[in-house]
């Protein structure tokens, strides 16, 4: 039984969340409860690179894995299936490694679905959660679970990207990823690390004041320890007109104003 094919899929909600494991783990509890069968992409190779919650990953994986069952290989590593809810728990202790340099690369993917229709879609090391709503009453258990917690599953908007001279932007949900320009202003960014926005019409562009040098991604988890310069966020963003400035301006602002809510 092979993982449904997720990449043509367009899910309902995404979550935004200033502590993701927390989060994600408590969405995860119901969607465990709703689905039909789990499925997690595994890379072996990530127990070999020596990170410090490598051991804990390996000790895991061996207690867990006879619970699932083998069912494609893709890069990178191996997919396994189980069936909910009897492998719920497994899928929860999985879950619970993510927080870690080693766990959120060794946890390659997470797939739940009901049948054939995929429920929960999550790559951890990009902190990417999206999920399905099959109805109301699921978006209402969502809902309850991020109940006091700084947290919101948004409804799933389109990418919008824009470019100005050397870089190119990408506002996905809250996240802002900036390609091109210098090293300190190169990767992913929750924007709800943000602590105010002000636009500059004079020099098109949005100033933008930190909380904390924050970023969004597994990838820079592990950077950050290596190198401060590619964790800064950066403090602008430029555009080539000022209708394309006032847009993105009023979309973070609305979206920021949904996640607080």
């Amino acid at each position: 039984m092979n993982p449904p094919d997720v990449e043509p899929f367009e899910f309902s909600h995404t979550l935004v969340a200033a502590d993701f494991h927390d989060a994600s783990s408590a969405v995860l509890r119901g969607a465990l409860d709703r689905a039909t069968d789990g499925y997690v992409g595994i890379d072996h190779d990530e127990l070999e690179m020596g990170l410090p919650d490598a051991p804990r990953c390996r000790a895991t994986w061996e207690e867990v894995r006879d619970s699932l069952s083998w069912c494609d290989d893709r890069h990178p590593g191996a997919w396994y299936h189980g069936a909910l809810p009897e492998t719920s728990e497994t899928f929860e202790r999985l879950w619970s490694l993510e927080d870690g340099n080693s766990g959120a690369f060794f946890l390659h993917t997470l797939i739940l679905s009901i049948g054939d229709e995929p429920l929960l879609f999550a790559v951890p090391h990009h902190s990417i959660y999206r999920l399905e709503a099959p109805d109301e009453s699921f978006v209402a258990a969502v809902d309850d679970a991020l109940a006091g917690k700084q947290a919101t599953a948004l409804p799933s908007t389109p990418d919008i990207e824009w470019s100005a001279g050397e870089r190119a932007y990408r506002l996905t949900g809250t996240v802002l990823c900036v390609r091109g320009g210098g090293l300190r202003e190169r990767g992913c960014y929750h924007l709800t690390n943000l602590r105010r926005l002000e636009a500059n019409p004079e020099t098109l562009s949005l100033s933008l004041d930190w909380k904390a040098k924050q970023s969004t991604d597994g990838v820079t988890r592990v950077l950050s320890e290596l190198s401060p310069l590619v964790s800064d966020p950066p403090e602008r963003v430029y555009f080539e007109d000022r209708e394309t400035m006032r847009e993105i301006e009023t979309v973070i602002r609305d979206r920021l104003e949904a996640y607080y809510r």
